[in-house]
């Protein structure tokens, strides 16, 4: 008897393309304080990696089908994965579930300290995209909403018999079992609905974990972090920290910067992964979890950290019969938006703006040309808390070392334009993601 399968809502699949878009990053290397990372939309819990296939060396058969030259961990930049094979640390699974005429088959597993990794391979008459892979839509542990980014996009690369897919994420929870399951649903695949289910046995493997008693706060930004422990795992390291925000900073992002006693950077895969939040005394607690994709142990006796808080901040809105100039001010840290002079005309809208008082604070310029043109829109009243495709707009630079720009908004075919029903937006929370609050830096012993 033929299952029956509900739809994928829209809001879900929308949900994870935004996901997926807001832990897009550009990355700039830059002299001055050495590198910043950019992040030119609002910034997510980077919990969950959407990366293509990786499967067993032990698996000789499957691997030949790969067409890709080298090693498929090299080639995916699954690093955790790399080692692990290396070590001879991969499980060997051999689950399937059928439906529509689609196979899906779950090939290979690992579960290192914090970090878990999962491999499959598809069959069947599937749609592809235009660049050959397959898109599949998926939920981790049943959807559930206190976990980051449990409802997912994964793009599958083609192979000789089918396609491959791969899916790395942190575990998304404070404690580690040494044996769980991994309760995984395909709901799309190849244009198909449908259901996959999986329960993915994970067995953990051997890990240390050395506690850490180190705190460090930013009064201004009322922000307090606490680190907890460090997990060092076969192939990764997890650094568990405790973040303390004011309840208006609910959505605040904990970024970590990590050198080791060489004064180097360490790469870090995951960032600001929420574990577990609670609201208490008008202040929100959240139990976080950093990943590095490697063990580091034997390589420093020691880290040293900063960390970094994009705040969250709310929207502003100006009228555009508001009298000028009108300062947009951070409420937690010194970012501003003044709109210096409002236009309206019977075809446009312009408003002239200057961004934190023409202070760069050693960013790059695209940051803030990339803020003024997609940041400071004109908006519909009615719709304000509604993102999409802003209206067609121009963008001039009056002056670049002033930080001041002029926004010219086509109204031609807005029938219901009035200045009572359109507003100025003023998105400070992307502002803030890109410059995000730096604490002190802590130094914490591996040993």
């Amino acid at each position: 008897m033929a299952r029956t399968v509900p739809l994928i809502p829209k809001d879900d699949v929308l949900a994870a393309i935004m996901a997926g878009k807001n832990r897009a990053s550009h990355t700039e290397a830059k002299n001055k304080k050495g590198s910043k990372k950019m992040i030119w939309s609002s910034v997510a819990a980077a919990t969950l990696f959407i990366s293509s296939s990786f499967i067993s060396p032990s698996i000789s058969q499957v691997m030949a089908e790969v067409p890709l030259l080298g090693n498929v961990y090299t080639v995916f930049n699954d690093a955790v994965g790399r080692s692990l094979q290396s070590q001879d640390l991969i499980t060997e699974l051999n689950q399937t579930s059928s439906y529509k005429g689609v196979d899906v088959s779950i090939t290979n597993a690992y579960y290192d300290g914090a970090v878990v990794g999962v491999t499959f391979s598809i069959k069947g008459d599937v749609k592809t995209e235009e660049d050959g892979r397959v898109q599949g839509f998926y939920e981790i542990f049943d959807g559930e909403g206190g976990i980051s980014d449990s409802k997912e996009l994964v793009y599958m690369e083609q192979s000789e018999n089918g396609y491959i897919g791969h899916i790395q994420l942190s575990y998304p929870k404070s404690a580690l079992p040494s044996e769980t399951t991994f309760p995984l649903e395909f709901k799309r695949i190849g244009g198909k609905e449908g259901s996959w289910q999986f329960d993915v046995p994970v067995n953990q493997l051997p890990y240390e974990t050395v506690l850490v008693d180190k705190g460090i706060n930013k009064e201004d930004a009322k922000v307090n972090i606490h680190f907890d422990s460090i997990i060092h795992g076969k192939a990764s390291t997890a650094i568990n920290y405790t973040a303390t925000f004011p309840i208006e900073g609910r959505q605040d992002q904990v970024r970590l910067e990590v050198y080791d006693e060489q004064g180097n950077e360490i790469h870090i895969s995951s960032d600001g992964i929420d574990l577990e939040t609670i609201e208490e005394n008008n202040r929100m607690i959240v139990k976080g979890r950093s990943i590095i994709p490697k063990s580091i142990k034997e390589e420093t006796s020691y880290i040293e950290v900063i960390p970094k808080v994009a705040l969250s901040e709310s929207d502003y809105f100006i009228r555009l019969d508001e009298a000028t100039p009108v300062e947009v001010n951070s409420e937690r840290q010194d970012l501003a938006v003044e709109i210096e002079r409002i236009s309206v005309k019977e075809n446009s809208v312009t408003f002239n703006f200057q961004i934190n008082n023409g202070n760069d604070k050693d960013e790059h310029f695209s940051l803030y040309e990339n803020f003024a043109r997609n940041d400071v829109t004109l908006v519909k009243d009615s719709e304000k808390d509604i993102y999409k495709k802003p209206i067609k707009h121009s963008i001039e630079v009056i002056d670049k070392n002033e930080l001041k720009f002029a926004s010219t908004f086509d109204i031609r075919d807005i029938n219901d334009f009035s200045k009572d029903n359109y507003i100025i937006r003023v998105n400070m929370g992307s502002l803030s993601a890109n410059i995000p609050v730096e604490l002190e830096k802590v130094r914490i012993d591996l040993n």
